[in-house]
């Protein structure tokens, strides 16, 4: 009976340490990008994901070549993030980790945005096109609510505008002509009392 109980804390002590380890070694998988150009690898993506509008973020960049890390490409490798138009360029920041880059930045508008690579990886040049993950609005994590869209509160404010500008232009069409049916109506009255004379 003693041994069973012994056996039982022991299985229980060794589920608790493997559990314990999945939890804290196990990473969430990331959703970046890999681009293979020649012999080189990249992985683009955010630091720090899900992204989210308004928030400090940075875009990622694991290069390699054959299983090793690439150095030295701050110099030589321009980054420039773009979205609707609109272009920022951002300077290349190698980390501690050898062949890992940051361009730190905050995206202030949900979507889609895209990362134009231009330059040379050591010796060969380049000229290529990533997109990394989509950015979110900032109410998929706050809580317990969310302050209101500015976008959306934008899109209200210009139709409200159109509407009231296409009311203004009714009204002053309206008076007009009012005031053309009171110079009539006051016509048509002095004529007829000038007929009656």
């Amino acid at each position: 009976m003693q041994r069973a109980v012994k056996l039982l804390f022991v299985t229980s002590a060794l589920f608790s340490l493997l559990l314990f380890l999945a939890i804290f070694t196990v990473h969430p998988a990331l959703a970046h990008t890999r681009v293979e150009i020649g012999p080189y690898v990249l992985i683009v993506g955010w630091e720090t994901e899900p992204v989210v509008v308004g928030e400090r973020n940075a875009l990622f960049f694991d290069v390699s070549k054959e299983g090793q890390p690439v150095e030295g490409l701050e110099s030589t490798l321009a980054v420039a993030l773009l979205y609707g138009g609109k272009t920022f360029t951002g300077n290349l920041q190698p980390s501690t980790e050898p062949g890992i880059y940051t361009v730190e930045v905050v995206p202030t508008v949900r979507g889609q945005y895209a990362v134009q690579l231009s330059g040379s990886l050591e010796d060969l040049n380049i000229s290529e096109v990533v997109e990394p993950e989509e950015v979110l609005p900032a109410a998929v994590l706050e809580f317990p609510e969310s302050p209101p869209d500015t976008r959306a509160m934008q899109e209200n404010i210009n139709e409200l505008s159109d509407q009231l500008q296409t009311s203004q232009l009714i009204a002053i069409i309206a008076i007009g002509l009012a005031i053309l049916a009171l110079f009539v109506a006051a016509f048509s009255l002095i004529w007829a009392r000038a007929k009656t004379m």
